[in-house]
Order: structure tokens, then C-alpha cells, then sequence
């Protein structure tokens, strides 16, 4: 009797489980199946696909705008690793050392409040502060460095890197908070210890909290990485890859290639390129994690 009542009890949670299931599989598994076989086939989205064996492959080594586009997405990566991790840990530092409970926590509050707001009212404020007569280059007239202004979004030499840099102060809430959680995580014990043998201040920062902080710089470190090679929005909404293709990364080039030129096949080869790269970097992350688990 009890064995039926176990199974009953398991076919009942699967069949709650199951319309995860079907949706898991139909909008995460069967994509990637399709790009695994469209990537193979020239397509225009309308037409049946015409199998061309690796014609699309060996295109991406002779793409140039392919290639510049892995120059700015390796640009972005770099940058956004480091705005990723100083400037959120340094808040979570300054925070984790206020010395009254209750300021911690307003403070934390208030850097996390932001996150509330939809993702691309920022991306649309920052288009307009980088206008020709926006917000930034009034300030620069404002307080005497006129010589200083610049068409932000239309030179081709700075557009790529005013897209990373926007979104000052560059506090992300979800890295101040896992940097935060991991400096709560440090034991009392072992900050006694580093006072006894004089790490105080910024030597408790160098030889104490960093080092025992190292598996949220690691997880923070990669996911940063997946996330920069996934970034398609704020390119896309404030310059569309302009000037020329001073600001395309790999992501908008398939969605470009794919949806403008309805060259789909060539686009699934290179969203396979990047499922590929994400995907051992995802594995990496994992082992990470565990390791320090």
C-alpha cells in the first residue's frame, strides 16, 4: 500500500513538473536543434533551406565585420569585467564597514532600489545625456571644458567605448550584493586573528576580505563574461552597430544578418559559434562554484 502511495505521490509532482518540462524543451533545446541544423543550410526564412554543408563556417573566417565585431566584444568583455567587479566591491567594502546596523542596511537599500527600474529607460536616458546638445556636453560648457565635447554616438573612435561606460556609477546591485554576502560570510574568528596580527584597515582589505572573497570574484568574473557576450540591447538601441561597425559585437551582426538581410542559415552559424563559447564558459563557471563549494 505504502509503495503505491510513493508512486502516486512521484507521478503527481512529475505532472506538475511537466509543463515546465515541455516549455524548457520547446524554447531553450529546440532553438539550439534548429541552429544546429540551420547553421548547415542556406535559408532566408521563407524559402526551404538548402543544405550547403560548412559554406557558412568557412564564410566566418573571411568575415570582416565578423572579426571586428570580435574585437569589440572582446573590448567590452575587458572593460566590463572590471566595472563588474572594483567599483561594486569597493561600495561593498565601504558598506560592510559602517558600524551601525541600520545604516548598512539603508544604504544597501539604496543602491539596490535601481534595479526596479526597467533596463532600457536607462539605456534611453544615457542616448539622450549623449546627445550633441544632451546633458553631458552641457555640463562640459558649463564648467569650461567645451574643448571637450564630442558627438558621443557618431565618432566611430569613442561610440564603443560610451556604450560600455555608461550607467555611472557602474554599481550593479546583484555584484554588491553577492560581494556583501561574502564579506558577512567571513568569520569573526578570523578577523580577531588579522587584528592580533595587525591587518587593520586596508590590510585587512589586501590579506583578509579579497583573498576570502575570491569564489564571488570568480562567479561574478564569469558570469560577467556570458552576460557581455549576450549584451545585444544597449548597442542595438543607442547606435544600432554605428557608426559604420564601430560599435557591433557578435550577437547584433546575427541578429542583423539574420533579420535584415534574411540570410538565417549564416546567422545560425554564428549564433552556433557563440552557443559554443557560452556554453564551455558556462561549464567553467560550474566547475568554479563547485570547487569553492
Amino acid at each position: 500500500m505504502s509503495g503505491k502511495l510513493n508512486l502516486r505521490n512521484a507521478l503527481t509532482g512529475y505532472l506538475f513538473l511537466l509543463p515546465t518540462f515541455v516549455f524548457l524543451v520547446w524554447f531553450m533545446y529546440y532553438p539550439v536543434y534548429q541552429a544546429l541544423i540551420g547553421a548547415f543550410t542556406d535559408w532566408d526564412g521563407f524559402n526551404a533551406p538548402r543544405y550547403i554543408g560548412f559554406d557558412n563556417f568557412v564564410r566566418l573566417f573571411s568575415d570582416e565585420v565578423l572579426r571586428q565585431s570580435t574585437v569589440n566584444a572582446v573590448i567590452w568583455v575587458v572593460f566590463a569585467i572590471i566595472l563588474a567587479v572594483i567599483p561594486p566591491y569597493f561600495v561593498a567594502e565601504l558598506i560592510y564597514h559602517l558600524k551601525r546596523a541600520r545604516a548598512q542596511y539603508v544604504y544597501r537599500t539604496l543602491f539596490v532600489l535601481p534595479i526596479v527600474i526597467p533596463g532600457i529607460v536607462i539605456i534611453l536616458l544615457w542616448r539622450f545625456l549623449y546627445q550633441g546638445d544632451g546633458a553631458i556636453n552641457q555640463l562640459l560648457e558649463l564648467i569650461g571644458l567645451g574643448s571637450l565635447q564630442q558627438l558621443w554616438l557618431s565618432n566611430p573612435d569613442i561610440a564603443l567605448y560610451s556604450i560600455i561606460f555608461m550607467g555611472f556609477p557602474w554599481i550593479s546591485a546583484f555584484n554588491l550584493l553577492i560581494f556583501y554576502a561574502g564579506l558577512q560570510s567571513i568569520s569573526s574568528e578570523v578577523i580577531e586573528a588579522g587584528k592580533l596580527e595587525g591587518a587593520t584597515g586596508w590590510k585587512r582589505v589586501w590579506h583578509i576580505d579579497i583573498p576570502l572573497s575570491l569564489p564571488q570574484f570568480r562567479l561574478i568574473l564569469v558570469l560577467t563574461l556570458i552576460g557581455s557576450l549576450q549584451n545585444i540591447i544597449p548597442p542595438l538601441v543607442m547606435t544600432n552597430g554605428g557608426p559604420g561597425y564601430a560599435t557591433y559585437v557578435p550577437i547584433l551582426y546575427m541578429y542583423n544578418v539574420s533579420t535584415v538581410n534574411g540570410e538565417f542559415g549564416y546567422g545560425m552559424a554564428v549564433a552556433l559559434i557563440m552557443f559554443v563559447a557560452i556554453l564551455l564558459l558556462t561549464i567553467v563557471n560550474m566547475k568554479l562554484v563547485r570547487s569553492d563549494s
